[in-house]
């Protein structure tokens, strides 16, 4: 009863860390007043958000070796201080090469660091209920830009202006930070040994192993695909909602909603894993992400303001469902023991996806005045992302096979 208190509070405290973390998903609510002030293009405003996605995935994969060197704790303390610095520094932005730096490196790498060491933290607690746990953590992540985006429109549209949003939030880091540093601990042996009901491959494989299974790189398909192209719109949200007659309030709306779908999601995908297993998931997911898709397009192309942001909820809520998807798999495919690695490694094989997509969309516009061209092209990659997770039950079942009692 005792563990089982323990880890919940465990639980309580990561999602309101990673609810910190996730700001960096509010992006396109910085976009309109920084285009307005210093008339950059998308393009170049849409690469900071691209360099974010990227400098998150090393700082992910950057844990798996820290954690050898460095207790969680210290590798989480450094997470905090290069994104509150990061914010704090973009209070002083002049130049886009600034912006890239402090907003995309600095808060990017430094939120991949958190959210590394809080899913490794939580999930040594929860092997039993591993999409439950990864959902509800990562839910935070996904709800940062609906909570904080929310507290830093209200703060660019006031008398205090942008600049004062970015040190406002790098405040509120810092504070959350400092109480949840306690809460990082290493479970007792009998919590530790604890395993799902669901899927048991049986192995445990260091990420040096794991980059050469087939079921690994379709998986990485699976993922980074639909991932990829929900970034492109997290980053342009606003803009787009705006560039189809939407008032700003709404375009702000919609991008928060995006954001809360984002982290409600994330549970959803959990909870889902934990019910029908992870190859049904792997399966149902792909075919919702084809419905969003066509959703998207549609209401876009008719100017439908209102339409459009209720597919975006629908594109928020499948994005979370498929980020809480990654350290659950990881996990119940590959091991605990090397969790913090395999999971970098998963990230770092999604970076380039959250670089091309988002800027792909900028360009699209910048030809064309507009997304059209961009949303008639996602169901074609979303199809592909269908296709790799109906391959993952039988490249699982080859490893597991090839693997069984040598991989502990």
């Amino acid at each position: 009863m005792a563990a089982s208190g323990n880890r919940a509070s465990i639980l309580l405290v990561g999602v309101a860390t990673l609810l910190m973390f996730g700001t960096i998903y509010a992006w396109s609510i910085f976009i309109a007043p920084l285009e307005s002030e210093f008339g950059w293009t998308r393009s170049q405003t849409s690469l900071t958000f691209s360099v974010a996605m990227i400098a998150l995935s090393f700082g992910m994969l950057s844990i798996g070796w820290l954690s050898r060197v460095a207790p969680l704790r210290a590798c989480f303390v450094a997470s905090t201080a290069l994104v509150a610095a990061g914010l704090i520094l973009c209070c002083f932005i002049e130049d886009l090469w600034q912006l890239y730096v402090f907003y995309g490196v600095l808060c990017g790498f430094g939120s991949g660091m958190g959210y590394t060491v809080w899913t490794t933290n939580v999930l040594a607690w929860y092997g039993d209920r591993v999409g439950f746990a990864s959902g509800v953590l990562v839910m935070g992540f996904g709800m940062g830009a609906a909570v904080l985006g929310s507290l830093a429109s209200a703060l660019i549209y006031s008398p205090l202006g942008w600049r004062a949003a970015f040190a406002v939030i790098a405040l509120a880091v810092v504070a959350e930070g400092l109480a949840a540093l306690w809460f990082i601990r290493t479970p007792p042996p009998s919590v530790r040994a604890l395993e799902p009901k669901r899927d048991r491959i049986g192995v445990s494989l260091p990420a040096s192993r794991v980059v050469r299974e087939p079921s690994f790189w379709l998986f990485c398909v699976w993922r980074s695909l639909v991932m990829g192209i929900g970034g492109a719109v997290i980053a342009e949200a606003s803009v787009m909602m705006t560039g189809i007659g939407s008032p700003v309030a709404l375009a702000t709306l919609a991008a928060c909603g995006l954001g809360a779908a984002n982290g409600f999601g994330r549970p959803i995908g959990g909870i889902l894993f934990d019910a029908i297993g992870q190859y049904k998931t792997l399966v149902l997911l792909p075919l919702l992400a084809l419905a969003a898709s066509a959703a998207m397009a549609v209401s876009y192309w008719m100017g439908a303001p209102i339409v459009f942001a209720g597919a975006l909820l629908a594109e928020g809520l499948l994005y979370g469902m498929f980020a809480a998807i990654n350290t659950s798999y990881m996990r119940t495919t590959f091991g605990q023991d090397h969790l913090a690695a395999n999971t970098g490694v998963s990230a770092v094989v999604l970076a380039p996806f959250n670089l091309v997509f988002p800027l792909a969309a900028a360009w699209v516009f910048e030809a064309t005045g507009g997304y059209g061209g961009f949303f008639a092209a996602v169901p074609l990659f979303v199809a592909v992302s269908l296709a790799a997770g109906v391959l993952c039950k039988p490249a699982n079942e080859r490893m597991a096979a090839r693997w069984a009692g040598k991989g502990r």
